[in-house]
Protein backbone atom coordinates (compact mmCIF):
# COMPACT_ATOMS: atom_id res chain seq x y z
CA UNK A 1 0.00 0.00 0.00
CA UNK A 2 1.59 3.57 -0.92
CA UNK A 3 1.89 6.22 1.37
CA UNK A 4 2.26 9.61 1.06
CA UNK A 5 2.78 12.76 3.03
CA UNK A 6 3.31 16.68 3.29
CA UNK A 7 3.95 19.84 4.77
CA UNK A 8 4.62 23.20 3.37
CA UNK A 9 5.19 24.52 6.81
CA UNK A 10 2.84 27.92 6.67
CA UNK A 11 -0.04 27.23 9.03
CA UNK A 12 2.13 27.14 11.82
CA UNK A 13 2.37 30.13 14.32
CA UNK A 14 5.22 28.32 16.49
CA UNK A 15 7.15 25.18 15.82
CA UNK A 16 5.09 23.47 18.61
CA UNK A 17 1.76 23.53 16.17
CA UNK A 18 3.28 20.86 13.79
CA UNK A 19 3.42 18.42 16.48
CA UNK A 20 -0.38 18.48 17.30
CA UNK A 21 -1.52 15.40 15.38
CA UNK A 22 0.24 16.02 12.10
CA UNK A 23 3.35 15.30 12.92
CA UNK A 24 3.64 12.56 14.91
CA UNK A 25 6.49 13.27 17.77
CA UNK A 26 9.53 15.38 18.72
CA UNK A 27 12.47 13.52 19.78
CA UNK A 28 13.09 16.44 21.67
CA UNK A 29 11.18 17.59 24.82
CA UNK A 30 10.27 21.02 23.78
CA UNK A 31 10.63 22.50 20.00
CA UNK A 32 11.98 25.44 20.98
CA UNK A 33 15.04 24.68 18.42
CA UNK A 34 13.04 24.73 15.79
CA UNK A 35 11.93 27.76 14.04
CA UNK A 36 8.98 28.32 11.60
CA UNK A 37 8.12 31.58 10.08
CA UNK A 38 8.86 34.08 6.52
CA UNK A 39 12.01 35.36 7.10
CA UNK A 40 13.66 33.04 4.95
CA UNK A 41 10.51 32.05 3.10
CA UNK A 42 10.86 30.18 -0.37
CA UNK A 43 7.97 32.20 -1.96
CA UNK A 44 6.06 35.80 -0.98
CA UNK A 45 3.45 34.84 1.73
CA UNK A 46 5.17 31.38 2.62
CA UNK A 47 7.21 30.14 5.57
CA UNK A 48 9.73 27.90 5.94
CA UNK A 49 11.14 25.67 8.27
CA UNK A 50 14.93 25.92 10.11
CA UNK A 51 16.15 23.42 12.90
CA UNK A 52 18.76 24.88 15.80
CA UNK A 53 21.93 23.68 17.01
CA UNK A 54 20.23 20.90 19.16
CA UNK A 55 20.81 17.30 16.98
CA UNK A 56 18.01 15.74 19.54
CA UNK A 57 15.18 18.59 18.46
CA UNK A 58 13.42 16.50 15.53
CA UNK A 59 10.27 16.07 13.74
CA UNK A 60 9.12 12.24 13.12
CA UNK A 61 6.05 11.04 11.13
CA UNK A 62 5.35 7.08 11.28
CA UNK A 63 3.56 5.69 8.20
CA UNK A 64 2.46 2.04 9.16
CA UNK A 65 3.14 1.19 6.03
CA UNK A 66 5.79 -1.28 5.27
CA UNK A 67 7.62 0.01 1.86
CA UNK A 68 10.98 -0.20 -0.03
CA UNK A 69 11.19 2.66 -2.47
CA UNK A 70 10.87 6.01 -0.80
CA UNK A 71 10.82 9.79 -2.75
CA UNK A 72 11.49 12.76 -0.56
CA UNK A 73 10.94 15.42 -2.54
CA UNK A 74 11.96 19.05 -0.52
CA UNK A 75 12.88 22.78 -1.27
CA UNK A 76 16.06 23.30 0.56
CA UNK A 77 17.88 26.87 1.71
CA UNK A 78 21.47 27.14 2.85
CA UNK A 79 21.72 31.04 3.88
CA UNK A 80 25.51 30.07 5.06
CA UNK A 81 28.87 30.06 3.11
CA UNK A 82 29.21 26.79 1.45
CA UNK A 83 32.16 25.40 2.89
CA UNK A 84 33.50 23.08 5.90
CA UNK A 85 32.36 19.51 6.43
CA UNK A 86 29.31 20.22 9.14
CA UNK A 87 26.35 17.37 8.46
CA UNK A 88 23.38 19.48 8.59
CA UNK A 89 19.89 18.51 7.78
CA UNK A 90 19.43 15.12 7.79
CA UNK A 91 16.68 12.63 6.66
CA UNK A 92 16.07 9.53 8.25
CA UNK A 93 14.37 6.53 6.99
CA UNK A 94 13.38 4.07 9.60
CA UNK A 95 12.20 0.52 10.57
CA UNK A 96 10.55 1.16 13.83
CA UNK A 97 13.16 1.84 16.28
CA UNK A 98 15.93 0.88 13.73
CA UNK A 99 17.61 3.67 11.42
CA UNK A 100 18.24 2.24 7.77
CA UNK A 101 19.92 4.93 6.28
CA UNK A 102 20.18 8.84 6.13
CA UNK A 103 20.22 11.36 3.37
CA UNK A 104 22.44 14.37 4.67
CA UNK A 105 22.75 17.59 3.67
CA UNK A 106 26.95 19.01 4.25
CA UNK A 107 27.45 22.55 4.69
CA UNK A 108 30.35 22.21 1.53
CA UNK A 109 27.30 21.59 -0.63
CA UNK A 110 27.35 18.12 -0.90
CA UNK A 111 24.23 15.29 -0.10
CA UNK A 112 25.20 12.55 1.43
CA UNK A 113 23.61 8.83 1.69
CA UNK A 114 24.51 7.54 4.94
CA UNK A 115 24.39 3.69 6.58
CA UNK A 116 21.71 3.95 9.39
CA UNK A 117 21.39 6.79 11.35
CA UNK A 118 23.45 10.10 11.00
CA UNK A 119 27.24 9.93 10.86
CA UNK A 120 27.31 6.02 9.80
CA UNK A 121 29.41 4.91 6.67
CA UNK A 122 28.86 7.07 3.70
CA UNK A 123 27.66 4.95 1.08
CA UNK A 124 27.17 7.44 -1.85
CA UNK A 125 28.33 11.65 -2.26
CA UNK A 126 26.54 13.87 -4.17
CA UNK A 127 28.98 16.90 -4.60
CA UNK A 128 27.71 20.38 -5.91
CA UNK A 129 24.50 19.50 -4.98
CA UNK A 130 23.79 23.11 -3.76
CA UNK A 131 25.97 24.94 -4.68
CA UNK A 132 25.15 28.64 -3.93
CA UNK A 133 24.10 30.28 -0.73
CA UNK A 134 20.86 31.69 -0.12
CA UNK A 135 19.45 29.85 -3.12
CA UNK A 136 16.70 27.59 -2.94
CA UNK A 137 17.37 24.15 -4.60
CA UNK A 138 14.25 21.80 -5.46
CA UNK A 139 15.18 18.17 -4.64
CA UNK A 140 13.57 14.89 -5.57
CA UNK A 141 15.46 11.91 -3.82
CA UNK A 142 14.58 8.37 -4.45
CA UNK A 143 16.13 5.65 -2.18
CA UNK A 144 15.41 2.15 -2.11
CA UNK A 145 16.27 0.27 1.29
CA UNK A 146 17.63 -2.87 0.12
CA UNK A 147 20.82 -5.03 1.56
CA UNK A 148 22.18 -5.63 -1.49
CA UNK A 149 20.75 -3.46 -4.01
CA UNK A 150 19.71 -0.46 -2.01
CA UNK A 151 20.82 3.21 -4.36
CA UNK A 152 20.03 6.97 -4.10
CA UNK A 153 18.97 8.66 -7.50
CA UNK A 154 18.35 12.34 -7.03
CA UNK A 155 16.60 15.14 -9.86
CA UNK A 156 17.13 19.06 -8.98
CA UNK A 157 14.85 21.79 -9.83
CA UNK A 158 12.47 19.56 -11.98
CA UNK A 159 15.23 18.17 -13.99
CA UNK A 160 13.65 15.11 -15.78
CA UNK A 161 16.19 12.71 -15.75
CA UNK A 162 19.00 12.24 -12.65
CA UNK A 163 20.92 14.82 -11.58
CA UNK A 164 22.85 12.17 -9.73
CA UNK A 165 22.96 8.20 -9.97
CA UNK A 166 24.85 6.13 -6.74
CA UNK A 167 25.85 2.78 -7.44
CA UNK A 168 22.65 0.33 -7.59
CA UNK A 169 24.31 -2.24 -4.71
CA UNK A 170 24.93 -0.41 -1.82
CA UNK A 171 23.22 -1.92 1.52
CA UNK A 172 20.62 1.14 2.86
CA UNK A 173 19.22 -1.82 5.18
CA UNK A 174 20.24 -1.98 8.62
CA UNK A 175 17.24 -3.74 10.42
CA UNK A 176 16.01 -7.34 9.16
CA UNK A 177 13.35 -5.56 7.00
CA UNK A 178 14.24 -4.30 3.19
CA UNK A 179 11.77 -1.48 3.93
CA UNK A 180 11.42 1.56 6.00
CA UNK A 181 7.98 3.07 7.79
CA UNK A 182 9.45 6.50 9.47
CA UNK A 183 10.57 9.41 8.39
CA UNK A 184 12.89 12.07 10.80
CA UNK A 185 14.01 15.16 10.16
CA UNK A 186 16.87 16.52 12.17
CA UNK A 187 19.82 18.72 11.85
CA UNK A 188 22.91 16.38 12.93
CA UNK A 189 25.64 19.07 13.98
CA UNK A 190 25.68 23.14 14.62
CA UNK A 191 24.36 23.93 11.02
CA UNK A 192 21.25 26.20 11.51
CA UNK A 193 22.02 28.23 8.70
CA UNK A 194 19.97 25.52 6.27
CA UNK A 195 15.64 26.33 5.19
CA UNK A 196 13.07 23.49 4.28
CA UNK A 197 9.89 24.07 2.53
CA UNK A 198 7.14 22.12 0.41
CA UNK A 199 8.21 18.86 1.96
CA UNK A 200 6.56 15.67 0.29
CA UNK A 201 7.19 11.85 1.45
CA UNK A 202 5.52 9.48 -1.01
CA UNK A 203 6.32 5.40 -0.63
CA UNK A 204 5.26 2.05 -2.15
CA UNK A 205 6.48 -1.41 -2.75
CA UNK A 206 8.50 -1.23 -5.93
CA UNK A 207 7.55 2.23 -7.68
CA UNK A 208 7.34 5.77 -7.05
CA UNK A 209 6.55 8.21 -10.33
CA UNK A 210 9.02 11.36 -10.13
CA UNK A 211 7.18 14.64 -9.66
CA UNK A 212 9.50 16.95 -10.20
CA UNK A 213 9.72 20.52 -8.60
CA UNK A 214 6.59 20.74 -6.56
CA UNK A 215 4.68 23.33 -4.31
CA UNK A 216 2.41 23.78 -1.56
CA UNK A 217 0.02 26.22 -2.02
CA UNK A 218 -1.99 26.75 1.07
CA UNK A 219 -5.37 28.57 1.03
CA UNK A 220 -7.68 29.83 3.65
CA UNK A 221 -11.67 29.23 3.33
CA UNK A 222 -12.86 32.51 1.35
CA UNK A 223 -16.75 31.87 1.43
CA UNK A 224 -19.45 30.32 3.06
CA UNK A 225 -21.43 27.47 1.32
CA UNK A 226 -23.30 25.74 4.27
CA UNK A 227 -22.90 26.68 7.87
CA UNK A 228 -24.63 25.32 11.27
CA UNK A 229 -21.61 26.53 13.83
CA UNK A 230 -21.61 29.21 15.38
CA UNK A 231 -18.79 31.99 15.60
CA UNK A 232 -16.90 34.15 17.38
CA UNK A 233 -16.72 37.39 17.84
CA UNK A 234 -20.63 37.52 17.42
CA UNK A 235 -22.17 40.76 16.40
CA UNK A 236 -20.63 43.09 14.36
CA UNK A 237 -16.38 43.47 14.35
CA UNK A 238 -14.49 46.89 14.21
CA UNK A 239 -11.81 48.08 13.12
CA UNK A 240 -9.85 51.48 13.56
CA UNK A 241 -6.77 53.68 12.49
CA UNK A 242 -3.59 52.65 13.99
CA UNK A 243 -1.72 54.94 16.56
CA UNK A 244 -0.31 57.92 15.65
CA UNK A 245 2.87 58.77 16.20
CA UNK A 246 3.65 62.26 15.82
CA UNK A 247 2.48 66.09 15.32
CA UNK A 248 2.16 68.05 12.29
CA UNK A 249 0.35 71.19 10.63
CA UNK A 250 -1.83 71.74 7.96
CA UNK A 251 -4.14 71.43 5.96
CA UNK A 252 -3.36 75.62 5.14
CA UNK A 253 -5.03 75.75 1.88
CA UNK A 254 -8.47 75.72 0.73
CA UNK A 255 -7.19 74.21 -2.23
CA UNK A 256 -5.68 70.88 -0.07
CA UNK A 257 -7.31 67.29 0.37
CA UNK A 258 -5.64 64.74 2.26
CA UNK A 259 -5.70 61.15 2.10
CA UNK A 260 -5.06 58.28 4.62
CA UNK A 261 -4.57 54.97 3.14
CA UNK A 262 -6.43 51.40 5.02
CA UNK A 263 -6.58 47.85 4.68
CA UNK A 264 -9.77 46.36 4.81
CA UNK A 265 -8.65 43.18 8.05
CA UNK A 266 -12.39 41.53 7.22
CA UNK A 267 -15.04 42.12 4.35
CA UNK A 268 -17.75 44.35 5.33
CA UNK A 269 -19.44 47.74 5.80
CA UNK A 270 -17.66 51.48 6.42
CA UNK A 271 -19.86 52.93 9.07
CA UNK A 272 -17.82 55.64 10.24
CA UNK A 273 -15.07 58.15 9.95
CA UNK A 274 -13.03 60.62 11.88
CA UNK A 275 -10.66 63.43 11.89
CA UNK A 276 -8.48 64.76 15.13
CA UNK A 277 -8.08 68.31 14.93
CA UNK A 278 -5.87 70.36 17.23
CA UNK A 279 -6.36 73.75 16.94
CA UNK A 280 -9.48 75.20 14.91
CA UNK A 281 -8.60 79.42 14.11
CA UNK A 282 -11.45 79.92 12.28
CA UNK A 283 -15.08 78.59 11.63
CA UNK A 284 -15.06 75.99 8.94
CA UNK A 285 -16.18 73.05 7.69
CA UNK A 286 -15.29 69.68 6.36
CA UNK A 287 -16.37 66.92 3.68
CA UNK A 288 -15.34 63.15 3.95
CA UNK A 289 -15.55 60.48 1.41
CA UNK A 290 -14.14 57.12 0.83
CA UNK A 291 -11.96 56.22 -2.32
CA UNK A 292 -10.96 53.11 -4.22
CA UNK A 293 -7.42 52.78 -4.56
CA UNK A 294 -6.50 53.14 -8.67
CA UNK A 295 -4.11 49.56 -8.43
CA UNK A 296 -1.01 51.76 -7.68
CA UNK A 297 -0.79 52.93 -4.29
CA UNK A 298 -3.04 55.72 -4.94
CA UNK A 299 -6.87 56.69 -4.56
CA UNK A 300 -8.72 56.08 -7.38
CA UNK A 301 -12.40 56.02 -7.82
CA UNK A 302 -14.93 57.94 -5.32
CA UNK A 303 -17.10 55.06 -3.61
CA UNK A 304 -19.29 57.24 -1.17
CA UNK A 305 -19.34 60.54 0.16
CA UNK A 306 -20.24 61.22 4.19
CA UNK A 307 -23.88 61.59 4.38
CA UNK A 308 -23.38 65.73 5.82
CA UNK A 309 -20.08 67.80 6.17
CA UNK A 310 -19.31 68.53 9.54
CA UNK A 311 -20.27 72.13 10.01
CA UNK A 312 -18.45 73.73 11.59
CA UNK A 313 -14.91 71.51 12.76
CA UNK A 314 -14.25 71.49 16.29
CA UNK A 315 -11.29 70.91 18.28
CA UNK A 316 -10.89 66.94 18.80
CA UNK A 317 -12.74 64.28 16.96
CA UNK A 318 -14.71 64.84 14.27
CA UNK A 319 -16.79 62.02 12.86
CA UNK A 320 -18.23 61.47 9.50
CA UNK A 321 -21.21 58.94 9.27
CA UNK A 322 -21.83 56.67 5.82
CA UNK A 323 -24.76 55.37 4.69
CA UNK A 324 -22.71 51.83 4.13
CA UNK A 325 -19.76 51.27 1.97
CA UNK A 326 -19.15 47.63 1.28
CA UNK A 327 -15.09 46.69 1.69
CA UNK A 328 -13.35 43.35 0.69
CA UNK A 329 -10.61 41.78 3.28
CA UNK A 330 -7.37 42.36 2.34
CA UNK A 331 -7.68 45.54 -0.42
CA UNK A 332 -6.66 48.89 0.01
CA UNK A 333 -8.85 51.76 0.18
CA UNK A 334 -8.56 55.64 0.89
CA UNK A 335 -10.61 58.09 3.18
CA UNK A 336 -9.76 61.86 2.35
CA UNK A 337 -11.04 65.11 3.70
CA UNK A 338 -11.34 68.24 2.79
CA UNK A 339 -11.47 72.03 4.47
CA UNK A 340 -12.98 75.01 3.81
CA UNK A 341 -10.87 77.24 6.01
CA UNK A 342 -7.30 78.27 5.67
CA UNK A 343 -4.46 77.92 7.42
CA UNK A 344 -6.58 77.18 10.78
CA UNK A 345 -7.01 73.32 10.66
CA UNK A 346 -4.17 71.40 12.75
CA UNK A 347 -4.65 67.73 12.47
CA UNK A 348 -3.17 66.51 15.69
CA UNK A 349 -0.88 64.19 14.52
CA UNK A 350 0.47 61.85 11.59
CA UNK A 351 0.59 57.97 10.98
CA UNK A 352 2.76 55.84 10.00
CA UNK A 353 0.69 54.89 6.77
CA UNK A 354 2.09 56.76 3.76
CA UNK A 355 -0.74 59.97 3.60
CA UNK A 356 -0.78 61.89 0.37
CA UNK A 357 -2.40 65.35 -0.36
CA UNK A 358 -3.71 67.25 -3.54
CA UNK A 359 -5.00 70.46 -4.20
CA UNK A 360 -8.93 70.08 -5.01
CA UNK A 361 -10.81 73.42 -4.02
CA UNK A 362 -13.36 72.66 -1.12
CA UNK A 363 -16.64 73.38 -3.67
CA UNK A 364 -15.62 69.97 -5.76
CA UNK A 365 -14.15 67.90 -3.39
CA UNK A 366 -14.36 64.79 -3.95
CA UNK A 367 -13.04 64.27 -7.26
CA UNK A 368 -11.85 60.68 -8.88
CA UNK A 369 -8.40 59.87 -9.82
CA UNK A 370 -6.82 63.33 -7.82
CA UNK A 371 -3.64 63.65 -8.56
CA UNK A 372 -2.07 63.01 -5.04
CA UNK A 373 1.19 63.30 -3.45
CA UNK A 374 3.19 62.36 -0.49
CA UNK A 375 4.29 65.33 0.30
CA UNK A 376 2.24 66.52 3.13
CA UNK A 377 0.76 63.93 5.93
CA UNK A 378 -2.36 64.14 8.16
CA UNK A 379 -3.72 61.67 10.73
CA UNK A 380 -7.13 60.42 9.55
CA UNK A 381 -9.24 58.11 11.88
CA UNK A 382 -11.30 55.42 10.49
CA UNK A 383 -13.62 52.98 11.77
CA UNK A 384 -15.57 50.11 9.60
CA UNK A 385 -17.97 47.18 11.04
CA UNK A 386 -19.17 43.83 9.92
CA UNK A 387 -20.92 41.29 10.71
CA UNK A 388 -18.91 38.77 9.64
CA UNK A 389 -19.44 35.44 7.57
CA UNK A 390 -18.11 32.34 9.58
CA UNK A 391 -15.21 31.55 7.25
CA UNK A 392 -13.84 35.03 8.66
CA UNK A 393 -13.00 33.35 11.61
CA UNK A 394 -11.30 30.28 10.27
CA UNK A 395 -9.33 32.36 7.27
CA UNK A 396 -6.40 33.60 9.23
CA UNK A 397 -2.85 32.56 7.70
CA UNK A 398 -1.36 30.90 10.86
CA UNK A 399 -3.46 29.71 13.36
CA UNK A 400 -4.58 32.07 16.02
CA UNK A 401 -6.02 30.15 18.65
CA UNK A 402 -8.58 31.56 20.66
CA UNK A 403 -8.52 35.16 18.47
CA UNK A 404 -11.53 33.73 16.30
CA UNK A 405 -12.89 30.57 15.74
CA UNK A 406 -16.13 28.71 15.37
CA UNK A 407 -17.90 26.24 17.32
CA UNK A 408 -20.90 23.82 18.12
CA UNK A 409 -21.58 20.64 20.02
CA UNK A 410 -24.39 19.62 18.11
CA UNK A 411 -23.63 16.01 16.63
CA UNK A 412 -23.73 16.16 13.14
CA UNK A 413 -23.65 19.70 12.77
CA UNK A 414 -21.16 20.85 10.18
CA UNK A 415 -19.45 23.91 8.48
CA UNK A 416 -18.70 24.16 4.70
CA UNK A 417 -16.38 26.69 3.34
CA UNK A 418 -15.68 27.69 -0.34
CA UNK A 419 -11.48 28.19 -0.88
CA UNK A 420 -9.74 31.05 -2.17
CA UNK A 421 -8.30 29.62 -5.85
CA UNK A 422 -4.74 29.64 -6.65
CA UNK A 423 -3.93 32.69 -8.56
CA UNK A 424 -1.62 30.18 -11.09
CA UNK A 425 -3.16 26.91 -12.85
CA UNK A 426 -0.85 24.35 -11.68
CA UNK A 427 0.33 21.24 -14.48
CA UNK A 428 -0.25 19.12 -12.01
CA UNK A 429 -2.10 18.57 -8.55
CA UNK A 430 -0.35 15.47 -6.90
CA UNK A 431 -2.68 16.15 -3.84
CA UNK A 432 -5.23 18.01 -1.59
CA UNK A 433 -4.73 17.99 2.23
CA UNK A 434 -7.35 19.01 4.21
CA UNK A 435 -6.63 20.38 8.04
CA UNK A 436 -8.53 21.94 10.47
CA UNK A 437 -7.28 23.40 13.90
CA UNK A 438 -9.79 22.47 17.02
CA UNK A 439 -10.14 22.07 20.96
CA UNK A 440 -12.56 21.28 23.29
CA UNK A 441 -14.07 23.88 25.51
CA UNK A 442 -17.22 22.45 26.96
CA UNK A 443 -17.41 19.36 29.82
CA UNK A 444 -17.31 15.77 28.28
CA UNK A 445 -16.56 14.30 25.20
CA UNK A 446 -16.63 15.81 21.97
CA UNK A 447 -15.41 14.29 18.81
CA UNK A 448 -14.74 15.73 15.65
CA UNK A 449 -13.33 16.14 12.00
CA UNK A 450 -12.81 17.51 8.97
CA UNK A 451 -14.67 17.23 5.63
CA UNK A 452 -13.49 17.85 1.86
CA UNK A 453 -16.38 17.90 -0.22
CA UNK A 454 -15.92 17.94 -4.17
CA UNK A 455 -18.50 17.38 -6.55
CA UNK A 456 -21.08 15.63 -4.85
CA UNK A 457 -18.63 13.60 -2.92
CA UNK A 458 -18.02 14.27 1.10
CA UNK A 459 -15.12 12.96 2.84
CA UNK A 460 -14.10 13.02 5.77
CA UNK A 461 -10.68 13.27 8.20
CA UNK A 462 -10.43 10.37 11.08
CA UNK A 463 -12.63 11.52 14.05
CA UNK A 464 -10.21 13.49 16.57
CA UNK A 465 -11.05 13.29 20.47
CA UNK A 466 -10.73 16.47 21.59
CA UNK A 467 -9.40 17.42 25.11
CA UNK A 468 -9.50 20.87 26.54
CA UNK A 469 -5.76 21.27 27.47
CA UNK A 470 -4.39 20.93 24.05
CA UNK A 471 -5.25 22.15 20.02
CA UNK A 472 -5.34 19.09 17.62
CA UNK A 473 -5.08 18.96 13.91
CA UNK A 474 -7.83 16.86 12.37
CA UNK A 475 -6.88 16.36 8.47
CA UNK A 476 -6.71 13.99 5.80
CA UNK A 477 -4.60 13.42 2.89
CA UNK A 478 -6.40 12.57 -0.90
CA UNK A 479 -4.05 11.73 -4.11
CA UNK A 480 -7.37 11.48 -5.94
CA UNK A 481 -10.23 13.13 -6.17
CA UNK A 482 -12.95 11.91 -4.08
CA UNK A 483 -15.78 12.59 -6.97
CA UNK A 484 -14.23 11.24 -9.64
CA UNK A 485 -11.66 8.55 -8.37
CA UNK A 486 -9.13 10.44 -10.70
CA UNK A 487 -6.29 12.47 -10.32
CA UNK A 488 -6.69 16.50 -9.40
CA UNK A 489 -7.47 18.80 -11.54
CA UNK A 490 -7.22 22.39 -10.80
CA UNK A 491 -10.27 23.29 -11.46
CA UNK A 492 -11.63 20.84 -8.90
CA UNK A 493 -9.23 21.60 -6.36
CA UNK A 494 -10.84 25.60 -6.90
CA UNK A 495 -14.22 24.68 -6.30
CA UNK A 496 -13.70 22.27 -3.26
CA UNK A 497 -15.37 22.94 -0.15
CA UNK A 498 -14.38 22.34 3.50
CA UNK A 499 -14.87 22.69 7.12
CA UNK A 500 -15.36 20.98 10.29
CA UNK A 501 -18.15 18.35 11.50
CA UNK A 502 -19.33 17.54 15.38
CA UNK A 503 -19.23 13.63 15.14
CA UNK A 504 -19.83 13.20 19.08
Amino acid sequence: MAWAFGDGFDCYAAAADALNGYWDSAASTTVTNIVVGSAVARFAGSQSIRFGANSSTTLVKTSAVNDALHHLTLAFNQTAAITGTLSGLCLTLFDGATAQCTVVFRSDGAMLLQAGAPGGATLATYTGAFPVASTWYAFEIEVLISNTGGYMNVRKNGNTSNDFTSATNLDTQASANAYANKLQLLYNTNNNYQYVDDLYWRSDASSVAWMGDIRCYTRAPASDAAVQFSRTPTGVLTQTAPTPISATTGPSSVTAAFFTPFTAGYSGTVTATAVAVSTVGNAVNMKCAIYADNGSGAPGVVLASATAPVTPVVAGTNTFTFTGVAVTKGVQYWVSFCSDGTNSIYPSTTSLLPNAMCNTAYAVFPQTNPLATTSRYAQMMWTFTATPANWQAVAEAQQDATTSYVYDSVVGHADLYGIAAIASTPLTTYAVTTRAYAIKSDAGTRTMAVQLKSGASTVASPTVVLTPSNWQWAWRHDTLDPATGAAWTAAAVNVAQVGPVVIA
